[in-house]
């Protein structure tokens, strides 16, 4: 494990590579649910464990080095340090940041608000949030956003997840009284596009990049706390 408190190098994979990743099916259903302006994005599988928002960051970074448990820790570290700064801007949304910090430091615990913000900052990167609108209201416009690191930090570079479910949207509500609610994230990546050479011998692969609009998150207003289903064994 590197040094807990060293910055880590984060340059993301952007584009799909059929030998390396697998397309989640059951999140490209809920991708059919989300903005138009992602649609032409790939959900990558990733472990349904509780710890699938650090499993695509692991899968991305191509560093053996990096797992999943030092990114879970470099997580909890950065929300204590910042403490007052996350409990001000998110505890009317998710809670009280202690009580968070107390679930976040068991393994295999859902990833939720909390944790992606303190990750623009672990990882120096924009990430953008996208949520399905499945039983979606006008609230959950917080968890689709585009987070940003605390200041001083700036980023280097922006991914963009996917709140999605291990189960397909018909199981998933038959297991929770009806109701939809994630208990899965995927990373959302762009296909690679074929540019042909004019003698035809030769293609490369480019990223589709997507439009990505920018929210600021500093806007308080008082909302309903979501509540997740758990993890799937």
């Amino acid at each position: 494990m590197q040094p807990i408190l060293m910055p880590l190098q984060f340059r993301p994979t952007q584009v799909f590579d059929e030998t390396k990743h697998v397309v989640d099916m059951v999140a490209k259903k809920y991708l059919e649910k989300a903005t138009d302006d992602v649609y032409h994005l790939v959900p990558i599988e990733v472990i349904a464990d509780g710890n699938c928002l650090y499993h695509f960051i692991v899968l991305l970074m191509n560093n053996l080095a990096v797992t999943t448990s030092e990114l879970r820790v470099r997580t909890i570290i950065e929300l204590v340090l910042n403490e007052s700064y996350y409990q001000t801007m998110y505890s009317q949304h998710v809670g009280p940041i202690d009580n968070a910090i107390k679930a976040i430091c068991k393994n295999y615990t859902f990833s939720e608000l909390y944790e992606i913000a303190a990750l623009c900052n672990v990882l120096q990167c924009d990430i953008r949030s996208v949520y399905p609108k499945s039983d979606f209201q006008q609230y959950m416009t917080t968890w689709d956003n585009v987070f940003t690191p605390v200041s001083p930090i700036i980023a280097n570079c922006n991914i963009v997840i996917m709140w999605s479910h291990a189960l397909n949207e018909k199981d998933a509500r038959e297991a929770n009284n009806g109701t939809w609610r994630p208990n899965h994230f995927v990373r959302l990546i762009s296909p690679a596009i074929h540019n042909d050479s004019i003698n035809g011998n030769q293609s490369t692969s480019l990223p589709v990049t997507p439009e990505k609009n920018t929210f600021k998150n500093n806007t308080v207003s008082q909302i309903r706390t979501p509540v997740f289903q758990s993890s799937p064994n």
